[in-house]
């Protein structure tokens, strides 16, 4: 018998994994921040709303457009023209978002919006961070979890047949 712990106790194939270590977590989260910075840094707007660019306002809808995106004929695009006041001003953005529309001209919508109207935004600051900083390597992690059961499953699937081969070899040999 060999004591390398690398391998089977019979000296074969190493144990599956059977669960993360705290390493394959770290890795995971680290993933997940790195993806969640990415995701701020390249979506429009983002970095106002996150750094409390943006205020809570109610808006009311001007105009609704339906339409497709670019080169994407069955995946729908709404474009709302909001119009909210600021004091004495009135002042008018453009929303885009996937799907059809949701609201229709005259209707409220309490929405997060910059002081220029260029960064629009469904929800809080404090939900974007804690989805972003929480949601996304909770994701990863998730995503972690489900190859390393997948790859045990394989592993063990391999073991299964060995152990099926070896038994009828060694039912073979007992008839002889």
């Amino acid at each position: 018998m060999t004591t390398d712990a690398s391998t089977g106790l019979d000296g074969g194939a190493p144990e599956p994994k059977s669960r993360l270590t705290a390493r394959d977590v770290a890795l995971a989260i680290g993933i997940g921040l790195v993806l969640a910075a990415v995701l701020a840094l390249i979506t429009p707007g983002a970095r106002t709303h996150l750094l409390g660019g943006t205020d809570r306002r109610d808006t009311t809808v001007v105009a609704v457009r339906e339409g497709t995106r670019p080169d994407e004929v069955d995946r729908p695009l709404t474009t709302y023209d909001l119009r909210w006041t600021d004091g004495d001003d009135v002042r008018t953005t453009t929303f885009r978002r996937s799907g059809r529309a949701d609201r229709e001209v005259g209707d409220t919508w309490t929405l997060w919006i910059s002081p220029d109207g260029s960064a629009v935004e469904t929800s809080s600051p404090l939900a974007t961070w804690l989805w972003l900083g929480i949601g996304a390597p909770a994701f990863t992690l998730l995503i972690g979890v489900l190859v390393r059961w997948r790859g045990r499953v394989a592993e063990r699937s391999v073991l299964k047949e060995a152990d099926r081969i070896e038994a009828r070899r060694q039912r073979r040999a007992a008839r002889s």
